[in-house]
């Protein structure tokens, strides 16, 4: 489904090309959605769900200069919050699809990407110092060692 900047893009055929994944035929699919067997995933990975199907079903504009829009950072994968609810929201995806064939897929967008998606692209979100053609490298947020007596008031102190 990625296309070139140059190749004619055909939202009909595309839109069709997605609605028949869904509905699971996978001819003409790109070799990251071949048709899985029974409950196998559409997607390879996480970076194929996200390349593949993501990149095109969501239609956001995206923050640029004093453009408003949505922060994406087109190295996700750079970011550990951003490659977690991603890969949470393509595991939830392949269940959904297969689990609850009917309405699984209003669900998935109502419960799982929109929630994941505004929290990627917020204010203080990880995408928050990114746009379109930037990456800006995370930091890990600022801890202290928990003192030992305040572990050992855990439920789970025998583990510490």
């Amino acid at each position: 489904m990625t296309t070139h900047p140059s190749e004619p893009v055909d939202p009909v055929a595309d839109l069709s090309a997605l609605l028949g994944e869904l509905a699971g035929d996978h001819q003409g699919a790109s070799p990251a959605a071949a048709a899985p067997a029974g409950d196998e995933p559409v997607y390879r990975n996480v970076e194929a769900f996200v390349g593949d199907y993501l990149a095109h079903v969501v239609e956001r504009r995206i923050a640029s200069g004093p453009t408003s829009g949505i922060n994406w950072c087109p190295r996700w994968w750079a970011h550990p919050e951003a490659i977690s609810r991603l890969y949470a929201l393509w595991r939830a995806w392949e269940t959904l699809r297969v689990s609850d064939p009917q309405t699984g897929m209003s669900i998935w967008w109502r419960d799982h990407l929109d929630p994941h998606l505004t929290a990627l692209a917020a204010e203080y979100g990880p995408f928050s110092r990114c746009g379109p053609d930037k990456h800006t490298d995370t930091s890990p947020l600022p801890i202290e060692p928990a003192p030992p007596e305040v572990l050992a008031q855990l439920p789970d102190a025998d583990g510490v």
